[in-house]
């Protein structure tokens, strides 16, 4: 039976039928990954989180054998920061690779990204950790990946270029290097009475978030980037409580954050999501960040300490954090390694720049 791609809108129901095989494609392309439901979203969720995406332009096609559904590929174009770029992630079903399903399914995509004149597409590629075989290295020299590996692949042999390599790393609650209680008391030592750490779950208060503005431009130009391109993102206190109230219905949110006595402003951030209906779901880490102007004085652990023990405390349920850094990001690898955090998968920053014609 011949393989037929085919683009699709959002549904007006969760339980739409393709919405549904779509879901089950998504649950077990994480599953390829991590090998349980962990990282799993309803399909409830994952609609209602797509209704409420307002900053990127999304194109999603599935590929189809029959009826049964085999394929999905997604470009992503986010208009508010970066018009002129698209993300993309293309995924097939075990049983059906080796069959020109995925290179289908990229050209339609690559025909989409033409067609609203973009200049370069992305991929961010998620592969097991090396072991003895064939490595491809990215352009910063620094990490590996497996050369092999169906997305690595598939990536390098369609014109993308590995620019940077991250460490995924897991953090379970019941096997950590350190206590975190040791971690945070001597992180405060170190800090000393300059700075003051506050800690709080949902939504930040008014006297927080303008502080929390800066801290989110800087994470773009702030952490190492490798080769990729540095897009540099426009943040203000409305597009924080945009996230706040796509997110908090459907997560539960924690951050951290440092603030200088002296001047008042916030200094270090860090924040951690959960999935409110997978009761199996990993706690994801999304940024840390510490300014230049702050650090040596272990506020990147005092953050990092202190998040871990309110989600602990918070939410019994929750089992592991994992995380992302860059492998030149030798200071965050650093904290994160001595609170007890294990690699478990790397990620490819994958790119490749398009010829306008």
């Amino acid at each position: 039976m011949p393989i037929t791609i085919s683009e699709i809108s959002l549904p007006e129901r969760a339980d739409d039928p393709v919405w549904v095989a779509r879901g089950d494609l998504v649950r077990a392309y994480n599953h390829e990954l991590i090998g349980t439901a962990e990282w799993d979203v309803d399909d409830e969720s994952s609609l209602s989180l797509a209704k409420s995406n307002t900053t990127d332009r999304v194109r999603r096609i599935l590929a189809f054998d029959g009826d049964t559904v085999i394929g999905f590929a997604n470009l992503y174009v986010n208009e508010r920061d970066s018009p002129d770029m698209g993300n993309v992630l293309v995924f097939v079903d075990e049983g059906f690779r080796g069959r020109g399903v995925g290179t289908a399914l990229l050209a339609r995509l690559d025909d989409f990204a033409a067609e609203a004149g973009l200049k370069r597409l992305t991929s961010w590629v998620m592969a097991p950790i090396a072991g003895d075989e064939p490595v491809a290295v990215p352009t910063t020299g620094i990490g590996r990946a497996p050369a092999n590996f169906s997305g690595i692949r598939f990536s390098l042999n369609n014109g993308f270029a590995m620019e940077q390599i991250e460490r995924v790393s897991r953090y379970d609650f019941a096997a950590p290097l350190v206590a975190p209680e040791e971690a945070l008391a001597e992180a405060e030592a170190a800090a000393g009475d300059q700075y003051e750490l506050i800690a709080w779950e949902g939504v930040a208060d008014d006297d927080i978030i303008g502080g929390l503005v800066v801290l989110k431009e800087r994470m773009d130009t702030d952490p190492p980037s490798g080769g990729m391109d540095v897009i540099e993102s426009t943040w203000d206190v409305a597009r924080l409580r945009e996230i706040e109230d796509r997110f908090l219905p459907r997560n539960r949110i924690w951050r951290t954050v440092v603030r200088h006595r002296h001047s008042g402003e916030i200094v270090a951030l860090s924040e951690l999501f959960r999935d409110r209906i997978n009761p199996d779901a990993l706690v994801d880490q999304w940024d840390t960040i510490v300014l230049p102007e702050h650090r040596g004085h272990r506020l990147g652990m005092l953050v990092k300490a202190a998040n871990l023990l309110q989600v602990r405390d918070a939410d019994p349920g929750a089992k592991a954090v994992v995380t992302w850094n860059a492998e030149e990001n030798r200071f965050m690898l650093g904290v994160n390694e001595a609170l007890g955090f294990r690699p478990i998968l790397i990620e490819a920053a994958m790119q490749k720049r398009l010829v306008a014609g």
